[in-house]
């Protein structure tokens, strides 16, 4: 594997691992940081980090639920009660499909498109701060915290997903 296909796997590993703890709500201050000045600061504050991904995923087309949770590789009930709250602060509209009317779409409206950009220029912050970070370890190094960070992500999914079971 080469290092540039090690620092994206590591921050993927890393992604999982930062939205699995507790650091959504450095994302959410971040970001409200950036807003304070556009007003939407108690409406932001209600929003989960699946929100935030979602308003992500919509800036350059409409997406139903399903395909939502396929892109952002979370539950439908995730989506479906993410969508509810950005439905609910008015960041998103749906609207029937014209082929399938059974498909409800969702779009950004131009609130929701202002958290979106800064929701992305804080991932594209975040990115350029972790290259500098791992331009200065070796492959193998890469290799190593690759492997740790997927083991850590495995057996970390193991427990809550055995907690599920015997709850």
């Amino acid at each position: 594997m080469n290092s540039t296909d090690l620092n994206q796997n590591i921050a993927r590993q890393l992604h999982a691992l930062r939205h699995s703890s507790l650091t959504p709500s450095k994302e959410r201050d971040w970001i409200l940081d950036q807003l304070q000045d556009e007003g939407l600061t108690q409406e932001v504050m209600k929003l989960s980090v699946t929100a935030l991904h979602i308003l992500s995923a919509l800036k350059t087309d409409d997406k139903t639920g399903i395909e939502l949770a396929n892109q952002l590789e979370v539950t439908r009930g995730g989506v479906s009660r993410a969508v509810q709250n950005l439905l609910k602060y008015q960041f998103l509209t749906s609207h029937q499909g014209i082929q399938d009317k059974k498909k409800i779409y969702f779009h950004l409206t131009d609130k929701g498109r202002k958290v979106a950009l800064t929701h992305d220029k804080m991932h594209k912050l975040i990115e350029e701060k972790f290259n500098i970070l791992l331009s200065s370890y070796t492959i193998s190094e890469k290799e190593q915290m690759l492997k740790f960070l997927t083991d850590f992500n495995r057996v970390e999914a193991q427990i809550f997903e055995q907690n599920k079971k015997t709850n």
